[in-house]
């Protein structure tokens, strides 16, 4: 028998495989499928120690079944104590990992209907996955093997492999990755309608998929298939609006698809369904997501038609708003708390807290009308409409806190303990998903860049117009976000005074550190002046004193800098409020003056 050894698994690419979804459910397969790829190295492990789950450090089930459980994620990287040699129990992990992904692609496959190169493919998904091991021997101690395993796994992983091409052709590249060649065929394109392409391929005319792209196109997550489109988390604030009552009428406009031709498989595509609305998908109510349908033809029209008449008798004429949020969270001081874990037993103890966290996550981000993308731990991605996103986030925060309270660490002469902190971004329900993943990153990061960190950033990204990001700690920001949103709603405080705020700092820009201070009293002066002259309740009352009152107290404490904040922060209320407004929650009672 070997000595024992500290062992690093590392399963991805994780950045790749996030950065090529271009629909949320291949975002949602693909951070399964990495899981379950490490859930795969995890068993082995286990099983080449005699199903003794203590040889896990990270991530530590408390049993051999609840490894196994679909419900428990395992984070791309596994930790343990090994006995066997490590380039022997290392080689018996691989071969563990590429079965389970063989199990997984073939399922999928089978759920294709049109035909495509199965050689080329089964060759792209072998070569996809990313894996490193690292060992040290834990003869000088725990904390020495982690951190030394630690460092030789970084340093394998910047070295780069330069393994020869298993294939090559004329094909198109995918259009998802940019870099493996499509398998399916050029001359389907041409032959097969949109509805075929759908059916057959869950593609759209020209979308061009390779073999890894068209696993997570048409894979599925066990019996797990909760999980929805942008489009349908955008409409939820006004699906929430929707009562029994409402029932013939959806009935009514659901017929009406089907009689214009859209397959039911096209239809009713929400494995959880809405209490009213079914298994349908909310992008329905987007007239520009009924083009996916129908050629530009009459059938396109009768459609939109059908809509309109849905939506004028159910709400009125009110449609959906287009935004939907992604929210992206990520553990403070983690570092600091795992290095100061002295055996495996302690790291043991943090690594079941973690687990337990993330088991919390999925419920509350489902609680919160969500769709959960991935929790490991210490991190969470998910979809949350915008009337929940505030307080879905802020539960999350309390919950992290709460169940890693006691793992508290020195740095310096603070004493510490481990805190969540989040980006939110608010986008465009058609954006590019890539594209709003790089704005989510973003936000985390400036939320990190908080002093202290345990902090929220909210990053709102229009169609027209410029990005705006707002950052502050918990119990400061989120604090006077909802006061502000209660501005809006009860239409206490104009829209039109945030913008003239904005343009107030930007005119009033200082050129230079000497102006600076007389800049920003003027600044504060004329902000006060526009606030006293706009009216509220659409233009016929005055802003109240009260809400001046506080107003200028914010303006007092702020610098000029957050003058821009002060306004951004006001346009992205708005947002959130017209969301809350949109699902009939209840209005909040008249702002006061008191706010963080």
């Amino acid at each position: 028998m070997s000595e024992a050894h500290l062992m690093i698994f590392h399963v991805g690419p994780v950045q790749e495989f996030i950065a090529t979804a271009r629909r949320s459910r291949d975002l949602w397969f693909g951070s399964w499928l990495l899981s379950e790829l490490a859930k795969a190295a995890a068993l082995e492990v286990v099983q080449q120690n005699g199903k003794d789950v203590t040889c896990l450090v990270f991530p530590a089930p408390a049993d051999f079944s609840e490894l196994q459980s679909e419900e428990f994620s395992v984070p791309n990287k596994v930790l343990a104590r090994a006995n066997q040699v490590p380039a022997e129990l290392a080689g018996a992990v691989r071969e563990a990992i590429l079965k389970r992904l063989g199990e997984i692609h073939d399922d999928a496959y089978r759920r294709i209907g049109g035909r495509f190169d199965i050689a080329v493919s089964r060759r792209q998904v072998e070569a996809f996955p990313e894996f490193f091991w690292a060992s040290c021997s834990l003869s000088d101690g725990y904390q020495w093997a982690r951190k030394c395993a630690e460092a030789v796994l970084n340093a394998r992983k910047v070295t780069r492999d330069f393994a020869p091409l298993t294939w090559g052709s004329d094909a198109p590249k995918c259009s998802l990755d940019g870099g493996r060649e499509s398998v399916i065929p050029g001359d389907v394109y041409h032959r097969m309608s949109e509805d075929e392409l759908r059916e057959n391929y869950g593609v759209r005319r020209g979308e061009h998929l390779c073999g890894v792209c068209l696993l997570k196109r048409h894979g599925t997550r066990g019996k797990e298939e909760h999980f929805f489109s942008t489009s349908h988390i955008a409409a939820l604030p006004l699906l929430d609006r929707l009562t029994d009552r409402h029932r013939p009428l959806v009935d009514k406009y659901i017929g009406k698809l089907r009689a214009l031709g859209i397959p039911p498989d096209a239809l009713d595509t929400v494995r959880t369904p809405h209490p009213v609305f079914g298994h349908h998908d909310g992008q329905l109510l987007f007239e520009e997501r009924l083009r996916e349908f129908f050629e530009a033809d009459d059938r396109l029209k009768a459609a939109r038609e059908a809509l309109r008449g849905f939506l004028k008798e159910a709400f009125d004429g009110q449609k959906p708003p287009p935004y939907y949020a992604l929210l992206l969270a990520d553990g403070d001081h983690m570092g600091s708390v795992i290095a100061a874990q002295e055996t495996p037993e302690k790291h043991r103890k943090l690594s079941r807290a973690q687990s337990r966290f993330a088991r919390e996550a999925r419920g509350i981000v489902h609680r919160h009308r969500g769709s959960l993308i991935y929790s490991g731990g210490d991190d969470v991605l998910a979809l949350v409409p915008l009337h929940t996103v505030l307080e879905c986030t802020r539960c999350l925060s309390v919950t992290f806190r709460e169940r890693l309270a006691e793992f508290r660490v020195r740095e310096g002469e603070k004493e510490i303990a481990p805190t969540l902190s989040a980006g939110i971004v608010v986008a465009h329900h058609l954006a590019p998903l890539s594209d709003v993943l790089e704005l989510a990153r973003a936000a985390e990061k400036a939320a990190k860049s908080v002093q202290g960190k345990n902090a929220l950033a909210v990053t709102l990204s229009k169609r027209s117009g410029v990005e705006r990001t707002v950052k502050g700690a918990w119990g400061v920001l989120d604090g006077r976000l909802e006061w502000l949103i209660a501005l809006h709603r009860t239409e206490a405080i104009p829209d039109g005074a945030a913008y003239e705020l904005r343009d107030l700092a930007r005119r009033l820009e200082p050129p230079d550190e000497e102006l600076r201070a007389t800049l920003r009293e003027a600044a504060r002066a004329e902000a006060m002046r526009i606030l006293r002259r706009k009216k509220a309740r659409r233009g016929v009352e005055l802003v109240s004193e009260r809400v001046l009152k506080k107003l200028e107290e914010l303006l007092n404490k702020f610098s000029f800098e957050e003058l821009r904040q002060l306004a951004d922060e006001l346009v992205i209320a708005r947002e959130f409020a017209a969301a809350m407004d949109l699902a009939g929650m209840p209005l909040p009672a008249a702002p006061t003056g008191e706010v963080a």
